[in-house]
């Protein structure tokens, strides 16, 4: 599959031009894995070929977070991130955005997150969550976790200590909830994410698996949020603007 190297090597590309070719400087990326430092490397190589000033170095990162704190302390000067990594980059790190990409071609949202609620829930509202039942289609997903939780911050519903350690605040703030995959050792290497960001997971049909950041998981993904508001074990999802009416003939009908 050569698709996302075509994508890197374009993002590496916009990197360029606007650090590079204006510029003889050498710029450090921080790759955190081994295909992404080989392609950074092979990148590197062309551009000596290509005698293009400037030069492109590659760093290696553990994680994300590793790369953030690079580029903060000046060790690196860029790398490639999802949108969750973006937003902790900036809210918690003081960085910036330099480049998107757009793997269709097309610009403009596609979709918007919604926050979904039984029609009973009439007393629930965007600013009335707090110690409500959440359900969430995956830790870090950009439907079910930044877009939400970064709502909350910017309302000042919840804030953040200087550790950004978003699943202490948001366990803190909502009640029992489904954030599949928050215990996860990728993302709870220390085992202290809370506990009732898990207490309104299922599993699958033999109670195995509760809690998994995958499809065994009955509640994972956006129509397992929607899932968890139809039978009553929360009170308020966040999926896709389009997830009911993708789920309309389905079991899982609101009311």
């Amino acid at each position: 599959m050569d698709h996302p190297a075509r994508e890197l090597a374009f993002s590496f590309l916009i990197l360029l031009l606007v650090c590079i070719s204006c510029q003889a400087k050498t710029i450090t990326w921080c790759a955190v894995s081994d295909a992404e430092e080989q392609k950074c490397q092979d990148l590197a190589g062309n551009i000596v070929a290509k005698n293009i000033r400037g030069k492109l170095q590659c760093t290696r990162g553990f994680n994300a977070v590793d790369c953030m704190e690079k580029i903060k302390n000046g060790t690196a000067d860029a790398a490639s991130m999802d949108a969750d990594d973006v937003y902790t980059a900036g809210w918690c790190h003081g960085l910036e955005l330099a480049a998107g990409e757009s793997y269709n071609g097309e610009d403009g949202v596609s979709y918007y997150v919604v926050a979904l609620a039984r029609r009973s829930s009439s007393d629930l509202s965007l600013l009335e969550m707090h110690e409500r039942s959440s359900c969430h289609p995956g830790i870090r997903t950009t439907v079910g976790w930044t877009v939400p939780i970064g709502f909350l911050v910017n309302t000042s519903q919840i804030s953040v200590d200087e550790q950004c350690n978003f699943p202490r605040v948001v366990g803190e703030f909502f009640g029992y909830s489904c954030v599949p995959g928050v215990k996860d050792p990728a993302h709870d290497p220390k085992g202290k994410n809370p506990k009732n960001l898990c207490e309104a997971c299922i599993g699958d049909d033999n109670d195995r698996h509760i809690c998994a950041n995958n499809p065994r998981e009955r509640h994972f993904g956006e129509a397992g949020a929607l899932r968890c508001v139809a039978e009553n074990l929360g009170d308020v999802a966040f999926v896709k603007h389009t997830t009911v009416f993708d789920n309309m003939q389905g079991e899982y009908r609101l009311s």
